[in-house]
């Protein structure tokens, strides 16, 4: 019995045609396999990175909430040494040598001299001293 040879030509075709398959075939399911494993490792970064995100979000909110909550202890303290401020100066205009001292203090404060403080406030000069010594002009 005898072959053709293009029958045997197309036999050998077919096997070699069948064979490139197969391994295109199974490089095919090697990349898949591969893209799977990557695929895998992307979605646990994008959880990861998700946890984080939320992480981040809830510090703000905690550095929001603790801003919030100092602005209101702020603006009591304020309230506070505006209220103080004033009962210091109400007592202040209350007692005669206290206004002396005060009065003296501004006069140092806005650059007046030892002199003009001891004459105006009517204080010995030791006490202007001190006062200067306290309240240097800015």
């Amino acid at each position: 019995m005898e072959v053709s040879k293009p029958l045997l030509i197309a036999v050998f075709a077919c096997l070699l045609a069948t064979g490139g398959f197969l391994v295109n075939w199974l490089n095919t399911r090697k990349q898949i396999r591969l893209l799977k494993l990557e695929l895998d490792d992307h979605k646990k970064l994008i959880a990861q990175l998700t946890r984080s995100q939320q992480n981040f979000y809830n510090t703000i909110e905690e550095g929001q909430a603790r801003s919030m909550a100092v602005a209101r202890s702020v603006t009591s303290l304020e309230n506070d040494i505006a209220a103080l401020a004033k009962q210091i100066k109400t007592v202040s205009e209350q007692d005669p040598d206290s206004r002396l001292y005060q009065r003296a203090a501004e006069m140092l404060q806005a650059g007046a001299s030892m002199d003009e403080v001891m004459h105006s406030c009517d204080l010995p000069a030791a006490e202007v001293q001190l006062l200067m010594n306290i309240h240097k002009p800015a």
